[in-house]
C-alpha cells in the first residue's frame, strides 16, 4: 500500500501531520481521536502552527463528532480569553463547519449543538450582543437538548442581569406613574440586552438556576421562573421565565387595578388580535397562554432576547442580505394582518422582534379592525410614533370644529415600514433630524418639503423606499405590490464548474508526495476525492 510506502520516508513533524490527515481523509477506519493524538505529539500543545490544512480534511467528514474532537483539541494549545491568536483561529473554523454542515441537517445531533453552544460563548469574549444572537439561534434549533438552554442561561447570569432577578412579583403588581402620559397605555419597549457594567469576558457563573426558585410566576397553575425583566411600559412589565422544562417563554404582566378603562381595553384587544392570528403566519409573535382577572393579566409568549431597534443600534452598517431577510419578514407580517382586516398603526422597529433569526411583530395595543367593505376609518386622536406616523395619520379631517380626526388605513402601515427601512439604509428615519416637533409635523404632511434618499448601490432599494414614503396614500405602493417588487426577487448566480484533475495531475501530485518538495503539494493531494482511484495503481 503507497500510504506505508510514503510512511517509511523521514518526514519532517509538519510532514507527519500532513501524513496522517491523508491518511484520516482517504481511510475512514482511522479514527479521528487517533488522528488528533497523533498530532499533538508532533506539534507542541502550546504552538498555534497553521493547522488549517488539517482541518479542512475535518470538515469535508461531514461529522460533528470529528470537528468537536478537533476544535476541543485545538482549544487546548490556549485559553481563548487571553490568547488572541487562538481565538480568532477558533472562530475561523467554527465560520468553515457552520458553511459546510447546514443547520437543518444537523440541529438533532448532540455534537452539532454543543459547537453552536461553544460558539455562542466564544462569542461573548468579544461581543456579547453577537453572543445572544448566537445563544438565540441555538436555543431554538436544538431545543431538544438541556443543556443549550443551561448554557444561555448561565451566560445570561455571567454578563450581570443578576440584579433582575431579586425584583418579586407581588399581587398587586407595579406601580404606576399617575402623570397623564402614563395614563395612556404605552407599548412595552424592550430594553438593551447589555448592562453597562458588562463582564468583559464570559465565565462560568458558579450559581445555578435552582437559586432562582424564589422569584416565580404562576399561571393557570403553571409555575415559571422569572430570569429576568425585559421590557416595561406603562402598567406592564415583560419578564423572560424558564418553565420546568427549562423552555424560555416571555410573560407580560399586566396590572389592572391602577390601569384606566382604555388601557385595559388595549391589552384585551390585543389578546385577541394574537388568538386570531396564530395559525396563519410565522412573522406573529405566538400567545401560547393568558390569564385574565380582576387585578392582573398575564400573557405567555415566544420569548425574543432583542427587538430591531435595539438590533439596529449596536451596528453602525447593515449587511445588505439582512436587511432584505428582515424586511420580507416584516412584509409577510404586516400581509397577514392586513387579510384579516387588522391596521397595527404603530410599525416601528421596538415592535418587531427578532426569534429564530427571523423578525416577528409584536404588540397590538392600538390595531385597529377595518371591515371588509371599508378601505379607511376615523380616529378621534392621532396614533403612532412621531418619526414613523403616515401624514393622513396627523392631517385633521373631520367636519366637526374643535374635535382633531385622523385617517388609519393599511397604506399608513406601508409608510411606517417605509420609514424603518430607510432607518435600516440611511441610519435614520426620513424626518429624524428635525428636532422641533411642531416643525416635524408640518415637514411630514407638507408636499413641498422634499425628503433626501441619497444615491446608495442597490437601486431596487431606492426604488422601494420612494414608493412606500408618498404622502398620498393613494398613489403609495401596496404590500402585495412591495412583495413582488424586484428588490426581493432572487438573481441566480451561475455556479461554477469543479474542476477534475486528469491522471497526469495524480501521478504528478504523488510524485510531490514522495519527494515532499513542497507541502502545498499535499495539501492539493488530501482535497482530491479521486486519491483512492490513484492509490489502486
Amino acid at each position: 500500500m503507497i500510504f506505508l510506502w510514503l510512511h517509511s520516508f523521514k518526514w519532517s513533524s509538519r510532514g507527519k501531520a500532513i501524513l496522517f490527515c491523508i491518511a484520516h481523509f482517504n481511510n475512514k477506519a482511522i479514527q479521528s481521536d487517533f488522528v488528533f493524538d497523533c498530532i499533538d505529539e508532533i506539534l507542541p500543545p502550546t504552538s498555534l502552527a497553521d493547522v488549517t490544512f488539517n482541518f479542512d480534511q475535518v470538515v469535508n467528514t461531514n461529522s460533528p463528532e470529528s470537528c468537536w474532537t478537533y476544535l476541543m483539541n485545538l482549544e487546548k494549545r490556549g485559553t481563548p480569553h487571553t490568547d488572541v491568536n487562538l481565538l480568532n483561529k477558533l472562530k475561523d473554523c467554527y465560520s468553515k463547519i457552520f458553511s459546510r454542515l447546514p443547520i437543518r441537517q444537523f440541529s438533532k445531533n448532540t455534537s452539532y449543538a454543543r459547537i453552536l453552544v461553544r460558539y455562542a460563548e466564544l462569542k461573548g469574549i468579544e461581543d456579547p450582543d453577537e453572543a445572544q444572537d448566537h445563544f438565540i439561534v441555538a436555543r431554538s434549533n436544538c431545543k431538544d437538548f438541556a443543556f443549550v438552554h443551561v448554557a444561555h442561561a448561565q451566560f445570561e447570569v455571567s454578563q450581570g442581569r443578576t440584579a433582575f432577578f431579586i425584583t418579586p412579583v407581588v399581587k398587586r403588581g407595579p406601580e404606576v406613574p399617575s402623570s397623564a402620559a402614563a395614563a395612556h397605555r404605552a407599548g412595552a419597549a424592550q430594553q438593551p440586552c447589555t448592562p453597562v457594567n458588562q463582564a468583559p469576558c464570559f465565565q462560568t457563573p458558579q450559581s445555578s438556576l435552582s437559586a432562582l426558585s424564589n422569584e416565580t410566576i404562576t399561571i393557570k397553575g403553571k409555575q415559571f421562573f422569572i430570569l429576568k425583566m425585559i421590557g416595561r411600559g406603562g402598567s406592564s412589565k415583560v419578564y423572560q421565565v424558564l418553565d420546568h422544562k427549562k423552555q424560555l417563554f416571555a410573560v407580560k404582566y399586566v396590572d389592572l387595578e391602577e390601569a384606566d378603562a382604555q388601557t385595559i381595553e388595549s391589552y384585551k384587544n390585543e389578546i385577541e388580535h394574537l388568538n386570531r392570528l396564530q395559525q396563519y403566519s410565522d412573522q406573529i409573535i405566538k400567545l401560547y397562554d393568558y390569564e385574565i382577572t380582576n387585578s392582573h393579566i398575564y400573557m405567555r409568549m415566544e420569548c425574543g432576547n432583542l427587538d430591531l431597534n435595539t438590533w439596529l443600534r449596536n451596528r453602525k452598517t447593515v449587511n445588505p442580505l439582512e436587511r432584505k431577510f428582515y424586511w420580507k419578514n416584516m412584509l409577510e407580517a404586516v400581509q397577514t394582518i392586513h387579510k384579516h382586516g387588522i391596521v397595527h398603526s404603530d410599525l416601528k422597529p421596538a415592535n418587531f422582534v427578532i426569534v429564530n433569526a427571523s423578525l416577528k411583530l409584536i404588540d397590538f395595543g392600538i390595531a385597529n379592525r377595518i371591515q371588509p367593505d371599508v378601505t379607511s376609518i376615523m380616529k378621534d386622536s392621532q396614533v403612532g410614533t412621531l418619526n414613523y406616523m403616515p401624514p393622513e395619520a396627523i392631517k385633521d379631517t373631520s367636519s366637526q370644529a374643535g374635535k382633531a380626526r385622523s385617517k388609519i388605513s393599511p397604506k399608513g402601515d406601508v409608510w411606517s415600514l417605509g420609514c424603518i427601512l430607510y432607518c435600516m439604509t440611511y441610519g435614520k428615519t426620513p424626518f429624524q433630524s428635525i428636532t422641533n416637533q411642531i416643525a416635524k409635523l408640518h415637514a411630514i404632511i407638507d408636499t413641498s418639503h422634499q425628503m433626501e434618499f441619497p444615491d446608495i448601490a442597490e437601486t431596487d432599494l431606492l426604488d422601494v423606499l420612494k414608493r412606500c414614503l408618498v404622502r398620498n396614500p393613494r398613489e403609495r405602493i401596496s404590500i402585495a405590490e412591495l412583495l413582488e417588487h424586484q428588490y426581493l426577487q432572487l438573481k441566480p448566480q451561475a455556479s461554477p464548474v469543479p474542476e477534475c484533475p486528469s491522471n497526469r495531475e495524480l501521478q504528478k501530485i504523488l510524485m510531490d508526495l514522495a519527494a515532499l518538495q513542497s507541502p502545498n503539494s499535499i495539501v492539493r493531494a488530501a482535497n482530491v476525492r479521486s486519491t483512492r482511484h490513484v492509490f489502486s495503481l
